[in-house]
């Protein structure tokens, strides 16, 4: 067991951070950074609250990847297996608090929310508003129940599939979480950058979406929309991006489940639309962001790992 420490200790000595540390230490100096620029312009919120917090963060991922190259776990080998398995999935934990955060500098390049542009953008390509007028035109409740099912997949699928890699699959495990966690940063920062609410901003979207009617998954997505206050976070959508990374991951070590997810996610996409969430151009950025997120962000874990090396 000893000999084991030993070389643990000895693992990656140009480097103590993983590459998930890394790219999250590089997200919480961007947010940081951008945070400390709109407080000079006076254009943040709750700033007493999310600049300490990112900086915790930061320090949190120091402080665990510094105790894990050089305390001495020899007598406690399921502190280090504990240490090491958070050190794997912390940002999964944190994806929720940086999405809340991010309503406090969305403002900051543009003061004034962008939907209006965004709306002109989609009445350009269709000739009407596909956001508000689906939902309403093919609004029988099977048709209702049908895509409000597959956003709600959303939420079993991105917890489900790693669940499933971290009994079944480790290496496979490492490189959905890490490509997960690169194309949320991804989307973190585009969202910080550009201020879309989506089409809730429009009351007639806003009212439905939160309207219970229909079937159990449509009363579902209802329930949770009214209990959400958040509000920005649109372009692209994160929904579409992170079901695609999930699927590419299902595809290429499941294929079965893969082949499940690519239904899923073509309705789900849809559904972004059709249930009154998003404008077209955020699906559209979405599925962008998801299928060139997973191939950058796999070509960046490799970068990272190898200079660790």
């Amino acid at each position: 067991m000893r000999e084991h420490a030993v070389a643990h200790k000895k693992k990656n000595p140009s480097s103590f951070l993983s590459a998930i540390d890394i790219i999250t230490l590089a997200y919480c100096t961007w947010f940081v950074v951008y945070m400390s620029i709109g407080i000079f312009l006076g254009r943040v919120e709750n700033a007493e609250k999310h600049l300490p917090g990112h900086l915790l963060v930061a320090g949190a991922v120091l402080i665990m990847a510094w105790a894990e190259r050089h305390l001495d776990f020899t007598r406690k080998p399921m502190l280090l297996r504990a240490l090491q398995f958070l050190r794997g999935v912390y940002p999964i934990l944190l994806f929720t608090y940086y999405y809340g955060s991010l309503h406090a500098v969305a403002r900051i390049v543009f003061p004034d929310w962008l939907d209006p542009w965004f709306m002109e953008l989609d009445h350009k390509i269709f000739g009407y508003y596909p956001s508000l007028v689906w939902g309403q035109k093919f609004n029988h409740w099977l048709t209702q129940e049908l895509f409000h099912f597959a956003y709600f997949c959303y939420y079993p699928m991105i917890g489900g599939l790693p669940v499933y890699f971290y009994l079944k699959n480790k290496p496979a495990f490492k490189e959905l979480i890490f490509n997960l966690t690169f194309v949320f940063y991804c989307c973190y920062v585009f969202y910080s950058l550009i201020p879309v609410v989506g089409a809730r901003i429009h009351t007639d979207a806003l009212t439905l979406s939160q309207t219970y009617r229909g079937g159990l998954f449509t009363r579902i997505m209802a329930l949770i929309y009214n209990r959400s206050n958040h509000w920005g976070g649109a372009f692209p959508s994160s929904h579409i991006a992170i079901a695609i990374v999930l699927t590419i991951a299902a595809l290429k070590h499941v294929p079965k489940i893969g082949y499940l997810f690519v239904f899923i996610t073509f309705f789900l996409s849809v559904a972004t639309v059709y249930c009154h969430y998003h404008w077209f151009v955020d699906a559209l950025a979405g599925t962008f962001t998801g299928i060139a997120g997973w191939f950058a962000g796999s070509w960046t874990r490799l970068k990272l790992e190898r200079s660790a090396a």
